[in-house]
């Protein structure tokens, strides 16, 4: 019998906008300041991200909760001397606030080539604040009862619970950081690591995904592999997939335009930001990628971006039209199994016919864009033959612990035990 996939594409409440350029939005949900661990003020900050053009921006500090950017965030306790080394803390007035929202605000610098302004995500925090293994979890669109929270080494699901009871969503940050990818680089496929971060997603679906691009993109270089083994795992489940997120994390103002995402979107309104992180329409985007581009490339200028996209189930064919890159490459389980390549940065089509490479897929195939100015990836689109449940693997049973072993794990799951197994182990 003939393979004849049924094809699902994430991007098709959005793709009659993808051909303006007025409805993407350069988008980051992952940002720092003063009031947390930051080098730089939220003023700074605010007009670094205003500066490189960027339509949307979220303050995500660890353990503040994100309010409107002319009302001070709460001082928690952990950071009342943190102007002692990184200075002082501002925030916006009404006035300024007003002006960077509807595009007439003027900075120092004058970069900022937008007509638009930079709407504002309140509501945003980043969870476990005090956890020396990074065990990070950005909550959007939630209240403030996890402000001040330090947190539990090793344990996302805490924090996960708490966002999604307050009808909030969720993301796992920077994963293969936790994981240690530089000293573990197979961390990202090991079995017993898929299945944790499988398990959390699975359980929570407001947790829409893990971020696959941040920052540098070092230490957690990884990040997308583990996100095809998460994709292999959970598609086939048909429950749900896993949205990749991009963010820069600046800590300092020059780390701005590091990682971000091209959100896809009516017009630039909360609700819609909510609602596009829900359904996956928005494109991680970076100019650092080491696993992909190379552990010296940076990228500058122009970043790649998606045009057009066209699913032709009848022809089995999906079709991506892409801008200031010089290749779009196909990816099913992790591996490229197809590429368009051009000698310059410019505008490039690509057509992949699924049923020529039905033995190089299982369930999903994603598009990267490579370019000058950096990398570009779309979310999974799924592909079912009708028969996807096969590719699902059984659901480990949680192991019942020993009292010794829960004693041992509680211990870990501490400050005190990660220093202690960090010097046994000579980490």
């Amino acid at each position: 019998m003939a393979v004849k996939y049924k094809i699902t594409n994430p991007y098709e409440s959005v793709s009659h906008l993808l051909g303006a350029d007025e409805n993407h939005y350069k988008t980051n949900l992952h940002t720092h300041s003063t009031y947390s661990d930051a080098n730089f003020t939220m003023v700074e900050m605010i007009e670094s991200f205003y500066d490189y053009d960027f339509d949307i921006l979220a303050f995500a500090e660890h353990g503040v909760h994100g309010k409107e950017w002319d009302k001070e965030p709460t001082l928690v306790n952990l950071y009342k001397f943190q102007n002692l080394w990184h200075g002082k803390r501002a925030h916006i007035n009404s006035e300024q606030y007003k002006a960077i929202l509807d595009g007439t605000y003027k900075t120092k610098e004058g970069r900022r080539t937008k007509k638009r302004g930079l709407l504002s995500i309140p509501g945003a925090i980043e969870a476990n604040m005090l956890t020396l293994v990074k065990n990070h979890v950005n909550g959007y669109f939630t209240d403030d009862s996890l402000e001040g929270i330090y947190g539990k080494e090793n344990n996302f699901e805490a924090p996960i619970k708490r966002i999604e009871e307050t009808g909030g969503l969720s993301h796992i940050n920077h994963p293969t950081d936790w994981l240690q990818a530089v000293k573990y680089p197979d961390c990202a496929t090991k079995k017993e690591n898929v299945d944790f971060f499988a398990d959390i997603l699975r359980r929570y679906k407001s947790c829409l995904g893990i971020e696959v691009l941040n920052m540098y993109d070092k230490p957690n270089f990884c990040d997308r592999i583990l996100w095809d083994s998460l994709l292999k795992v959970l598609i086939p489940e048909g429950e749900r997939s896993v949205w990749g997120f991009g963010n820069s994390d600046a800590h300092r103002v020059h780390e701005a335009d590091t990682a971000f995402m091209d959100f896809i979107l009516p017009e630039a309104t909360r609700e819609n930001v909510r609602t596009a992180m829900e359904k996956g329409t928005f494109f991680p985007v970076a100019r650092y990628a080491k696993y992909e581009l190379g552990e010296d490339f940076v990228g500058e200028g122009a970043y790649p971006s998606v045009t057009e996209i066209t699913v032709d189930e009848t022809a089995q064919t999906i079709t991506i039209t892409g801008e200031s890159c010089n290749a779009i490459e196909w990816i099913a389980d992790g591996k490229v199994i197809f590429s368009t390549t051009a000698e310059a940065d410019g505008k490039i089509t690509s057509t992949i016919d699924l049923l020529s490479f039905a033995d190089n897929i299982s369930c999903y195939i994603r598009a990267r864009l490579k370019g000058k100015g950096g990398i570009c990836m779309t979310q999974p689109f799924t592909l079912d033959d009708g028969d996807i449940k096969r590719f699902a693997q059984p659901i480990p049973e949680k192991k019942k612990l020993s009292k010794k072993e829960q004693l041992k794990e509680n211990f870990l799951n501490t400050r005190l035990g990660v220093v202690v197994y960090r010097m046994i182990l000579g980490h």
